[in-house]
């Protein structure tokens, strides 16, 4: 039998005293439903479901930046935005809990077959989203057996599978019941805190993306070229006539263009791709620092 996380009750106790004025059972399931949520002795549904989306985006934060850390031998900070969340997880999560409380009348395995299937529908839908937004394949299973388009395969969508079940039976009432546990007024707090979080980090990510596609086709206009990347510090140095000598290099750090590109080389393997066939424009210097940095490995040496 399936049923909601906390088999959430839309009505209550009388709304008032004297004749009802409610004619219309619409409106009497909105004043039921908002009379609910203006209750300061429970949480509101959306807000436990916001709170529920936040920590799951924490806990896919974890689980992919462990995975990705173990097959590279760093740490590796994963991820579409700069803090600790992921929030493709978070919405599978949301997904799963709403197929659940939807298949109160389904039969069982008709159910479980639909929280299994649904993280690798959401990742297809996802992967095929952010290619037609971002021109950019943010990850890219075509090097797996059995996939699509390189957007979904079968080892990860078993993974998806398990994780999917554990989240349902394990994951999904504990979180709830610790939702439950801070408050309404501390999960207003925390509600209030997190979405102003994710709407700045949002802004900053969906810039870097942008910022690296750009990058990337000036150093692929530079190949065609056969030009070489001269950062905008050394332009600005050979302007001043203080261009640094061979033996002052050795000191300096990667150039501000180059640097806003490691978080989503970091963050998506799938554009390691691209960004290796512009690697022959860098000099000496920088391809020593990226290599120091990214790894050789990543960058197709050994």
């Amino acid at each position: 039998m399936f049923w909601g996380p906390e088999n959430v009750e839309l009505s209550h106790g009388g709304i008032g005293q004297g004749p009802s004025v409610v004619t219309s059972p619409w409106m009497e399931g909105f004043l039921l439903f908002y009379t609910k949520a203006m209750d300061q002795s429970t949480i509101p549904p959306f807000l436990r479901y916001f709170l529920y989306f936040s920590f799951m985006s924490f806990v896919g934060w974890v689980v992919e930046s462990l995975f990705r850390s173990y097959q590279e031998g760093r740490w590796v900070n994963a991820g579409f935005l700069s803090g600790p969340f992921i929030p493709i997880y978070g919405f599978g999560a949301l997904i799963i809990s709403f197929i659940a409380l939807g298949a109160q009348r389904m039969d069982p395995p008709l159910a479980w077959a639909l929280i299994v299937l649904s993280p690798t529908v959401l990742e297809y839908g996802s992967a095929w989203l952010l290619e037609s937004f971002f021109g950019l394949s943010l990850w890219d299973y075509r090097d797996e057996k059995f996939n699509l388009h390189g957007r979904i395969c079968l080892k990860f969508s078993l993974y998806w599978a398990l994780l999917a079940v554990v989240n349902k039976e394990v994951l999904e009432p504990w979180v709830f019941g610790l939702i439950r546990s801070v408050g309404p007024s501390m999960a207003y707090f925390y509600a209030g805190a997190l979405t102003a979080y994710f709407l700045m980090d949002l802004v900053h990510s969906i810039r870097a993306v942008f910022n690296f596609k750009a990058v990337l086709k000036d150093l692929q206009t530079l190949i065609a070229q056969g030009g070489q990347f001269i950062s905008t510090s050394d332009i600005l140095r050979e302007a001043r006539g203080k261009l640094d000598t061979l033996k002052g290099m050795g000191n300096r750090g990667l150039p501000l263009e180059i640097r806003r590109l490691l978080k989503p080389l970091n963050a998506f393997p799938a554009l390691w791709r691209p960004f290796q066939e512009t690697f022959l424009v860098f000099p000496d210097w920088i391809k020593e620092r990226l290599e120091k940095r990214l790894g050789k490995k990543r960058l197709g040496k050994k």
